[in-house]
């Protein structure tokens, strides 16, 4: 009932500007800003006693009475006024200093596990990048591996190819001019099918004539199996052309050949022996 009397009394006096601050240093006092100012304007927010369920605020002295307890533990004040304060406990100078170092320390240990968890974290980010980017070269070592064999592959097939064309190119035997002239005077459709047309073919024979026609070096084919007809070489080059000569005995790999007004024309012809070389 006192306090309520009390508290009507200090409520009626909060408008006068000559009424100044009324602090009860006991336990159960009511501390009320002037005119119902701000709070921060008496008291300061230090934090929250565990102990006691309660808020710790400072008082800031703004006068030149020194009060003598450094702190009070306060509670908000509900349905009174906006800036009462319940006082429940005064505090010494020594009682604050400890209970301040035990919330520092508090918030130290705080801090530090929340830098620890940071520190967790950030580890653990970096074992997942190391982790992907073990990953990721183990993938890159995978795919150079397999390019690596493929690239084997092929040049093994490649080398299975050469030597398959080199042993198909040394078992070749030579066809003669008077052979395929011959066949052609006997039955040109009959000739075609023995001697394809698109087929690789080894020449033997003498030449009887080098020269170049419509800009091609040719090599002419000695035959006497027919006054009108014979058979020449289109040569690759000049250059395969240029040491042959007439009398000679010529031995060429040719890629083809055609039949022009019962003529054999042998196609994009070289020395037999630069296919040995290769």
């Amino acid at each position: 009932m006192k306090k309520l009397i009390l508290l009507i009394f200090l409520v009626s006096l909060s408008g006068c500007s000559t009424l100044s601050k009324s602090i009860s240093n006991e336990a159960g006092g009511l501390f009320f800003p002037i005119g119902g100012g701000p709070d921060d304007d008496y008291y300061e927010y230090v934090g929250y006693d565990e102990d006691s369920g309660y808020d710790l605020f400072e008082l800031l002295d703004r006068y030149e009475y020194k009060y003598n307890h450094k702190a009070v533990l306060v509670s908000l004040s509900e349905g009174r006024s906006s800036d009462a304060r319940d006082i429940i406990k005064t505090l010494t100078k020594q009682e604050y200093m400890e209970l301040v170092q035990r919330y520092a320390a508090k918030e130290a240990a705080i801090q530090a596990e929340r830098e620890r968890q940071e520190k967790a974290k950030a580890a653990e980010q970096e074992r997942q990048r190391q982790i992907r980017l073990a990953e990721q070269e183990k993938q890159r070592q995978i795919r150079l591996a397999e390019q690596k064999r493929q690239r084997q592959i092929r040049h093994a097939k490649q080398l299975q190819a050469q030597k398959a064309r080199m042993e198909k190119i040394m078992s070749m035997r030579p066809v003669a001019c008077k052979d395929m002239i011959t066949a052609l005077n006997e039955n040109e459709v009959r000739a075609i099918r023995q001697y394809p047309l698109n087929k690789e073919y080894r020449v033997n024979g003498i030449a009887s004539d080098i020269n170049v026609t419509f800009g091609v070096a040719k090599v002419v084919i000695a035959s006497n199996v027919d006054l009108f007809n014979g058979c020449s070489a289109e040569m690759n080059s000049f250059d395969d052309a240029e040491t042959i000569n007439k009398g000679d005995k010529i031995d060429l790999f040719c890629s083809s050949w055609r039949e022009t007004a019962g003529n054999v024309i042998f196609k994009r012809c070289r020395p037999y022996s630069q296919m040995l070389s290769r």
